[in-house]
C-alpha cells in the first residue's frame, strides 16, 4: 500500500512539474517551444501510465489541469496569467489536454509489450 501512494505521490510531483516547465516555456522558442512542451506531457503521461495504469494517469492529469489551470488564471493584484489566452496559450492547454486523453485510450499491449500484456 505504502508503495502504490508513495509512486502515485511520485507521479502527481511530475504532474506538476510538467505543468510548471510547460507553463512557463511553452512560448520561449515559438510553435517549437509548444510542440515540444506537447511532446513532454506525452512523454510523462505515457510513463505515468506504464508505471501505475489509469490511477497513475488520473493524478499525473489532475495535478497537470488543476496547476495549468492555476497559471491561466490573473493573480491576486491584477497581474497578468502566465498562460495567455493566445494561439500559443491555448495550443497548450488543450494540446495538453487532448495528448493526455490520446495516451489514455492506447492499448496497454503498447505500453507494456505483448508479454505485460498477456499477464
Amino acid at each position: 500500500m505504502a508503495r502504490i501512494v508513495s509512486s502515485c505521490l511520485a507521479i502527481a510531483l511530475v504532474g506538476a512539474l510538467v505543468a510548471l516547465v510547460g507553463a512557463g516555456s511553452h512560448r520561449a522558442y515559438g510553435w517549437f517551444g509548444v510542440v515540444a512542451c506537447l511532446l513532454l506531457v506525452a512523454a510523462a503521461s505515457t510513463f505515468s501510465r506504464a508505471w501505475r495504469g489509469f490511477l497513475g494517469l488520473g493524478f499525473f492529469a489532475f495535478t497537470w489541469v488543476v496547476l495549468t489551470t492555476l497559471l491561466s488564471t490573473a493573480g491576486p493584484g491584477g497581474s497578468s496569467p502566465l498562460i495567455v489566452a493566445d494561439a500559443h496559450g491555448l495550443t497548450w492547454v488543450y494540446g495538453g489536454a487532448a495528448v493526455i486523453v490520446a495516451v489514455g485510450l492506447l492499448p496497454r499491449r503498447v505500453l507494456v509489450g505483448a508479454e505485460g500484456a498477456a499477464a
